[in-house]
């Protein structure tokens, strides 16, 4: 039975901010085009879980078997990310889950594992694979026009009529000087010398392409499309003419958009490559970091493709619904680079612990008296019909209206002039929850009573030295 690519999806942050701001601020030569910025309340963790809900559209989290995490940017070096993204997913128990960490190439090891994973064991089926990079680049450096923030996410499956099969894989390792970064020395990214890391990536991308190639008796001008990793678009170009690719084969329209998002950029390369897929077409997807992996698809059923680009925001939904901001000090906000002393909150780790099925998976109750849905799960006694433990745990939905809401200025400890809106949503399909806004711009002209919105899954604060996360509201951003 063939193994591929079953469902696809990504992520990327409501906000783009210009390279002229960069280059102002600093009084660099101007670098075309923009780059995705997440805020201050994303992480990796927060945007695996959008795109991993982006992949799962229409699919039930608990057929999948495992989910292997992809980042250089982890939350936690002593503690399993994939674990607590698989439970906000709200995925089995008895899943396996990995995190692939320290290597831009991250992403593109955690799917050829996950293949591998699957032709080891016969009990597992599919694998979720999701990639998310938050790189905090240094101030006054090259690395700062280039470093974007995104998500994207991969289902690998082993059964019949896939969309998009994987054929072969080829990896191979390089310990090349650079670029690096030492645990508990540095807080950005270090580099020796920009042309050796020029000459090691061009190396490594084009062998590994040019052995999948050779191992499967393809010749250049049989490939589609090439979504290689890179992080300067005269490199990407170069490695296209050594390949011999054809004219728009190797996909290049990301980096001016969007910018550089590390490790989950080969994934969205692919993804973008699959607008238009063309019948038995041929995709070589790459990743780079002290070394490479080449892995070669092909298009197996383009009906499919195209059904999952409609079902799916992926990478041009999210796009539509990014906005521009023209404030460089929000960008240095976002990525806490100014350093401060922070407001913390008082926390619990355990209460968290206690309350994962609310805070985490998103779970109400129903009564079955009346047909009440509550939350959270507190109280024993319908608030409506006053019946006692009549309840049944339910789904919630990730979409509502607001029903009535508040500005609060004084947030975190400080008092800031755009306030916060505390909304009181009704959740579609029932249940009324009490959550902050995000992603809004002019609130107190942009949000109404009966305003659309839908759920996300973000960072709060970091009381009791643990990260805390929970669902905000934001605009209808198109979420499936």
């Amino acid at each position: 039975m063939p193994i591929g690519i079953k469902s696809y999806g990504a992520y990327l942050p409501k906000y783009l901010l210009p390279r002229d701001l960069i280059a102002k601020a600093w009084d660099f030569p101007n670098v075309p085009g923009t780059k995705a910025i997440a805020m201050a309340d994303e992480d990796s963790i927060t945007m695996s879980v959008e795109a991993g809900l982006d992949c799962l559209a229409g699919i039930d989290p608990k057929t999948v078997d495992g989910i292997f995490f992809a980042s250089t940017t982890q939350v936690y070096t002593e503690k399993d990310s994939a674990s607590l993204i698989a439970t906000v997913l709200d995925m089995r128990e008895d899943i396996i889950t990995v995190d692939f960490t320290d290597s831009t190439k991250a992403a593109t090891t955690a799917l050829t594992r996950a293949v591998d994973t699957i032709k080891a064991n016969k009990d597992i089926k599919s694998i979720l694979v999701v990639s998310a990079d938050t790189r905090a680049p240094e101030p006054s450096t090259m690395w700062e026009f280039g470093f974007a923030d995104g998500a994207a996410a991969l289902l690998v499956a082993e059964e019949d009529n896939l969309p998009l099969s994987i054929e072969d894989y080829y990896s191979i390792s390089a310990n090349v000087t650079g670029p690096w970064k030492r645990a508990n020395k540095d807080k950005f990214i270090r580099t020796f010398e920009v042309k050796m890391d020029a000459k090691f990536y061009v190396e490594s991308i084009t062998k590994v392409m040019a052995e999948i190639l050779k191992r499967n008796n393809l010749k250049p001008e049989e490939i589609d499309a090439a979504a290689y990793y890179y992080n300067n678009p005269r490199m990407h170009g170069r490695i296209s003419k050594i390949m011999k690719f054809g004219q728009g084969v190797a996909q290049n329209s990301l980096f001016f958009q969007i910018g550089d998002t590390g490790t989950p950029m080969p994934f969205m390369l692919l993804i973008a490559a699959l607008r238009r897929p063309k019948d038995d077409a041929k995709i070589i997807m790459t990743g780079y970091g002290d070394g490479a992996d080449a892995i070669l698809l092909q298009v197996r059923d383009k009906g499919a493709l195209r059904d999952l680009g409609k079902s799916r925001l992926g990478l041009i939904g999210h796009q539509k619904s990014m906005i521009i901001t023209n404030n460089y000090n929000k960008f240095v906000d976002f990525k806490e680079l100014l350093e401060k002393d922070r407001y913390i909150r008082k926390s619990s780790a355990v209460t968290v612990w206690r309350d994962t099925a609310s805070v985490y998976k998103w779970y109400g109750v129903k009564c079955k008296n009346c047909g009440t849905v509550q939350y959270p799960d507190l109280s024993r006694s319908c608030y409506v019909c006053r019946a006692d433990d009549p309840f049944e745990h339910v789904k919630l939905l990730l979409h509502g209206t607001i029903f009535t809401y508040t500005l609060d200025h004084l947030v975190g400890g400080a008092y800031l002039q755009t306030p916060v809106p505390r909304c009181v949503i009704d959740l579609d399909g029932g249940g009324r929850v009490l959550l902050n806004m995000t992603e809004i711009e002019n609130p107190e002209e942009n949000v109404h009573i009966g305003m659309k919105v839908e759920m996300t899954f973000r960072k709060e604060h970091e009381g009791a030295e643990f990260k805390n996360y929970y669902w905000k509201c934001r605009p209808e951003r198109g979420r499936k």
